[in-house]
């Protein structure tokens, strides 16, 4: 019997239960509907959670599209005006191609100019043969034959040559700056020496045009063709020792130096204080071996 179908007492005394009974069946309604609309708004925000953020997906693609990049052209240009710039954003690159293109770069220059230097390769050559006389055991046969393999060196072994100094200038840069506290890798430091020896291929240009302008009684030696003081030394009566000295007071010469303390500071996160000190400990552990071999000629004169 439903509640709306009960009789009701006269006097109240069922009345009263049948009132709380349907009391009671309302608020089983009410419940009843409440139940059904959080069911149903749980099931909303379930699929509303399902769907994926496309506006995440829509905006990334525009942000790595729109991230600043650098040709390695750019480098080569920017290594003159910025070299800070390039030894950050080249740090972890690949050194072997710039080191081949400045090797390239050297190799053709000196090749195509080796007629205007012909007179200061020839006297560096004479020179080397008159000291190689003061030995009795070497005999005009082996100095003939040292002529040319000199000869064909400083023409056509740069090609050889290049690549095995700015390796060596790599692993020296890498060493030395680990006195200075610094945290460069060694993949850094040949990125900073193949980078940092871009000057050369300027200075081999210079050299090429001083060829062309000077007379040929005025290149009695390399020394001539450097822009620093060994130029104004004579290289006939100059002590080896103080020429090899000069010769790296050279303008090219400080100019791979200070890249390479440029390259130390960014790489290796030094101060710009210990930045200065590699720099002279790069230029000092350069003239070792130039020293040393002047010292040699000294020594067997």
């Amino acid at each position: 019997m439903t509640s709306d179908t009960v009789p009701v007492n006269v006097d109240g005394a069922f009345s009263g239960s049948v009132i709380h009974a349907v009391r009671r069946h309302g608020v089983a309604v009410e419940r009843c509907a409440l139940s059904r609309f959080v069911s149903s708004w749980r099931t909303r925000c379930l699929v509303r959670r399902t769907q994926p953020p496309t506006l995440l997906f829509v905006s990334q693609p525009n942000v790595v599209a729109n991230a600043p990049t650098a040709s390695l052209w750019e480098d080569f240009i920017d290594i003159f005006a910025s070299p800070a710039s390039v030894f950050r954003r080249r740090e972890r690159g690949n050194w072997l191609i710039p080191l081949l293109i400045v090797t390239l770069a050297i190799f053709l220059i000196t090749f195509a100019s080796r007629g205007t230097l012909q007179p200061a390769i020839d006297a560096e050559v004479d020179r080397a043969m008159e000291l190689a006389r003061k030995n009795p055991q070497v005999t005009e046969e082996v100095i003939d034959r040292l002529r040319g393999y000199t000869t064909w060196f400083i023409t056509y072994g740069t090609a050889i040559f290049i690549p095995i100094v700015i390796v060596l200038i790599g692993f020296m840069t890498w060493l030395v700056s680990r006195l200075v506290d610094s945290r460069q890798t060694l993949r850094a430091a040949m990125v900073v020496a193949a980078y940092s020896y871009v000057p050369r291929v300027v200075a081999v240009v210079v050299a090429a045009i001083q060829g062309l302008v000077l007379k040929p009684d005025q290149l009695d030696g390399i020394m001539r063709i450097s822009v620093g003081p060994a130029r104004f030394l004579d290289p006939a009566t100059t002590n080896p020792i103080v020429m090899a000295i000069a010769f790296r007071f050279d303008l090219f010469t400080i100019w791979v130096t200070i890249l390479l303390a440029i390259g130390a500071y960014v790489t290796g996160r030094i101060s710009k204080q210990n930045a200065i000190v590699a720099g002279v400990l790069f230029w000092v552990v350069g003239s070792l071996y130039p020293v040393f071999q002047a010292w040699r000629a000294t020594v067997l004169t």
